[in-house]
């Protein structure tokens, strides 16, 4: 084999279209096409199956698919360890994060961190699953990537903040004005859950097994915002979310509080890219500039 385009492959698995994947890496969609029928014929194979909309792996891609990552990772640790024995500030580095961190973290600390070093990119993959979040992380398919608890992997992490969880009402509920909000009047109220939700966040919030039952269940928190603003129950989200939160709501803190450790992990911290090591650095640095 030739060559295998890593990066053209894996954007077009993320992206699921060809179209989508040439808007990312500039390329036009027929030089896209072109690529993936080359590797095709080449290894004998079809990878993927074209169909309206988009492609998708075939069961020989899926297959296939780890050991391409492993290859895509494999090069780029070549590419930054040749940058680090030049002194060069450059490379790439890919960053894992949840949506809230995504949002109300990662847009300051980018546009800081590319006046800084230009010439190193930055990859942001969105990963709201904790678990998975850490797998990527511990497994290198990211480099660093930003977690919203301590991790239960071996990796290396560093604390960035806390973050408070809160209780969103509408301006027109009963507890709008209120300085704190009981953590079991949960129970008496129209319950708005966001469907990633998982049970390690219950586990936290409801030490006692009991759960809220859940009026509506809304797939981000945009959409459980939306539906709070209008008085039709009341959720949970941590204090990061209330920065320019686009709807009308009241957060109020917990009674007795809980609190989770945003933090930023990498696999280790030794033997990272130094680009990955750079921006590691960069948002520790950073932090205090960032109001949340």
């Amino acid at each position: 084999m030739d060559k295998l385009n890593c990066d053209v492959l894996l954007t077009v698995v993320e992206t699921g279209s060809f179209k989508k994947a040439a808007d990312v890496l500039g390329y036009t969609q027929a030089g896209i096409s072109y690529i993936i029928n080359a590797l095709e014929e080449e290894v004998g194979l079809r990878l993927f199956y074209r169909e309206h909309g988009g492609v998708k792996l075939t069961s020989e891609g899926a297959t296939l698919l780890p050991l391409i990552q492993q290859i895509h990772t494999a090069e780029r640790n070549f590419k930054d360890k040749v940058n680090d024995m030049k002194g060069l500030d450059a490379g790439k580095v890919r960053v894992s994060a949840f949506n809230s961190a995504y949002i109300h973290l990662l847009p300051k600390i980018i546009r800081s961190f590319k006046e800084e070093y230009p010439g190193i990119d930055v990859e942001v993959v969105s990963c709201e699953d904790n678990k998975a979040n850490e797998q990527l992380i511990f497994s290198r398919d990211v480099d660093c990537g930003f977690l919203p608890e301590v991790p239960a992997l071996d990796i290396d992490f560093y604390d960035l903040m806390d973050d408070p969880y809160m209780v969103a009402v509408s301006k027109d509920h009963a507890f709008a004005d209120r300085d704190t909000y009981p953590v079991k009047k949960i129970y008496d109220e129209s319950y708005i859950m966001i469907a990633f939700d998982k049970a390690d966040f219950y586990d936290k919030l409801f030490p006692d097994g009991k759960r809220p039952k859940p009026s509506f269940v809304a797939d981000n928190e945009l959409a459980a915002l939306s539906m709070i603003s209008e008085n039709l129950g009341v959720g949970i989200f941590s204090h990061l979310l209330k920065e320019n939160a686009p709807y009308p709501v009241r957060f109020i803190p917990l009674d007795p509080p809980v609190t989770r450790t945003v933090g930023i992990g990498v696999r280790s911290m030794k033997t990272c890219t130094n680009a990955a090591r750079r921006f590691i650095e960069h948002v520790r640095n950073s932090m205090h500039n960032i109001s949340y």
